[in-house]
């Protein structure tokens, strides 16, 4: 699937909504039309926070939701600089957002699909959720995270999977443990997986991959400088040799990491 031109991508999005999900997570909604109709789930947004030149970087986000032909959806971290910049925008300000950015998932219905999320890696894949419903595709969703309320970022993706099943690291709801366990557990071979998180879970996966011969594409998480391919400031080390996370990525076939 050919990589979004980012010269051509940008634009001036209209904020419709930002909402605290829980004291640190945060949901923003704006309005960018064009933007939403190409989105897809494992596409991303770079976006800038301030409205000066510090924090002088584009923050990357990847897309939680295109709910309707309008609007796009970011959950996010309270962080650093920027992230509470964004926090703080209100609806009617204005959004500088480049995007789609990146390689989605490539979306296959010959087998039913297994998706992971590990802390908040869960955006990409509460997309992806709603996204195999409306194709009529089988899903489990596994996902891990710290604490039970931050099962929030979640959204309503629970709705558009068959099964939910769910780890934190502190007991308070399901699992108590890493998803990961779960997921090797209960992990059929007829499937596909679908994952984004944390660098430790996806290397189980990708082991997991190797072993069992699973179909699987991962969704890395990694600090960006440009987003767009020209710093190599992203760049992750594969089989392939080392590859740019912003374009080559950020979703990669789990055999590009096979030793």
């Amino acid at each position: 699937m050919p990589v979004v031109s980012p010269e051509k991508s940008r634009t001036l999005a209209s904020i419709v909504g930002v909402r605290r999900l829980t004291d640190d997570i945060v949901s923003l909604v704006f309005r960018a039309p064009e933007m939403a109709r190409r989105a897809q789930p494992g596409h991303f947004v770079a976006v800038r926070a301030g409205q000066t030149e510090a924090p002088l970087l584009r923050r990357p986000f990847s897309l939680a939701a295109n709910d309707n032909a309008d609007n796009l959806t970011l959950v996010f971290r309270i962080i650093g600089v920027g992230t509470t910049l964004l926090a703080a925008k209100r609806p009617g300000e204005t959004l500088d957002v480049i995007g789609p950015l990146g390689r989605p998932f490539e979306i296959h219905d010959d087998r039913p699909a297994v998706l992971v999320a590990g802390g908040l890696g869960i955006p990409p894949i509460a997309f992806l959720a709603r996204f195999l419903k409306a194709r009529n595709i089988p899903a489990t969703l596994y996902c891990g995270v710290r604490t039970q309320s931050e099962l929030a970022a979640l959204g309503d993706a629970a709705d558009h999977v068959e099964r939910l099943v769910v780890s934190t690291d502190d007991g308070s709801a399901g699992h108590h443990g890493v998803i990961s366990e779960v997921v090797a557990r209960e992990v059929s071979d007829n499937c596909r997986i679908y994952a984004c998180g944390p660098r430790p879970l996806l290397d189980v996966l990708i082991r997991l991959a190797r072993e069992r011969a699973i179909p699987t594409q991962l969704s890395f998480e990694q600090q960006m400088a440009c987003g767009v391919g020209a710093c190599m400031g992203c760049s992750i080390a594969t089989a392939r040799g080392y590859q740019r996370v912003c374009t080559d990525g950020p979703v990669f076939p789990a055999e590009a990491f096979f030793d």
